[in-house]
């Protein structure tokens, strides 16, 4: 358990590890590839290291202010500071412009270097968490922390970092075909709020307030429309269209009319908030909230505007086209909020961290200022109230807010 090292004034030691996850026999594997980089210099492996980062990394650049001559040398002296040093500063009310830029690619490094293909996607603590029983599992929560793990890939030019995503999902399908046939007798594939590196797609857990929703698969699919979006890559369309249509075509058996003719999702939940009925009592598990309306907007309109351009048959994509014209409008509520649930119910935590009605806004595309004026502005007062009854209390929460 212990090495010694005398008379020595370098050291170079490789590492390597694997499991029984990927091969059937891991002690072998790690020493065929200790044998194997034992061949290689150590300056060799970190020139192929920086040259293998940098071709991702180097892709863009962000620079936020044109910096006068003062406040560029201001910049420059800030970095000859400490993390915990700026942070402090900008506690007490100073500016540094240049460590939100470091905050910015710090979020980059994360993605590029735990996200690469043949490997698994990005977890919720990431590779280097330093717990053995780290919160969640360190694993995938999938109603809003593992997609948020992903917004910056196609927006940074990291399309490459996005593929592991879509490996899981692909680990994820039959499981989910399983769970949408015998949990629902529905087709296509469904998962919940959390999965594994197994795909599991089942509930998980007996927190109601998050584990009763049936929307986890519909949302990363989400992500297959994305990555098509910016790259413009058929043939990826073409081979992963499938999830796409698996994803949405579970909802044509879950779906159901309400009394107004609007096809709604239920059971189902608003992730992890609670409501309050007018007798008092609080509840989780509802009707068509109003962030499952959202997610089914987009994951129609992926799996119409996709099946155009695939070629794919014209009466299913009708059938996308009608469903996606009965969905729930989003409403405006009595503070001048978008409504979170099917009925304008009392919240248990006004500042509660998730902000799931938004989706519609972001990364959702059905709010916005120049077409939807007014639903814009219900969602600037959605953010208010939530800030004003102490909102955005945890990181990823205060991410989501500010995007």
């Amino acid at each position: 358990g212990r090495i010694y090292i005398k008379d020595a004034d370098e050291v170079i030691i490789y590492l390597t590890a694997t499991t029984s996850y990927k091969v059937s026999d891991p002690q072998r594997t790690c020493e065929q590839h200790l044998e194997e980089i034992a061949k290689i210099r150590y300056e060799t492996l970190l020139a192929r290291h920086i040259e293998d980062y940098k071709g991702l990394y180097k892709r863009m650049s962000l620079e936020i202010g044109n910096l006068s001559d003062d406040r560029q040398t201001t910049n420059e002296n800030l970095k000859r500071l400490t993390t915990n040093e700026r942070l402090a500063r900008v506690k007490d009310g100073a500016e540094d412009l240049g460590l939100i830029n470091l905050y910015f690619n710090f979020g980059r490094y994360l993605l590029i270097s735990c996200s690469r293909k043949g490997g698994l996607p990005a977890t919720l603590q990431g590779i280097w968490n330093s717990s053995w029983q780290p919160p969640w599992d360190s694993k995938y929560t999938i109603n809003i922390n593992t997609q948020m793990n992903y917004w910056p890939a196609e927006k940074c030019n990291l399309s490459e970092c996005h593929l592991p995503l879509f490996e899981l999902l692909e680990k994820m399908k039959p499981h989910g075909e399983e769970t949408a046939r015998v949990m629902y007798g529905c087709e296509g594939f469904v998962a919940h709020h959390n999965t594994d590196i197994w795909g599991d797609t089942a509930p998980q857990d007996m927190w109601m307030p998050a584990t009763i929703w049936p929307m986890g698969a519909a949302w990363l699919c989400l992500h297959i429309w994305e990555h098509y979006s910016y790259t413009l890559d058929e043939q990826f369309l073409r081979e992963k269209y499938h999830l796409l249509k698996s994803a949405g075509d579970f909802f044509k058996g879950y779906l159901m009319e309400d009394e107004e003719g609007h096809l709604v999702t239920g059971p189902s939940t608003s992730p992890e908030n609670t409501y309050i009925l007018p007798s008092g009592e609080s509840g989780t598990v509802c009707i068509g909230p109003t962030m499952d309306n959202e997610i089914l907007y987009e994951l129609f309109t992926a799996i119409i505007e996709g099946g155009k351009v695939l070629g794919e048959d014209i009466a299913e994509i009708q059938k996308f086209e009608e469903m996606r014209s009965r969905l729930l409008p989003l409403r405006i509520g009595k503070f001048g909020q978008i409504m979170e649930w099917r009925e304008d119910y009392e919240e248990a935590e006004p500042g509660h961290r998730h902000v799931s009605q938004l989706f519609g806004l972001y990364p959702g595309t059905q709010i916005n200022v120049e077409e939807t004026p007014d639903l814009a502005q219900a969602a600037r007062n959605t953010l208010e109230r939530r800030l004003k009854y102490g909102g955005g209390h945890t990181g990823w929460s205060r991410a989501w807010i500010i995007n």
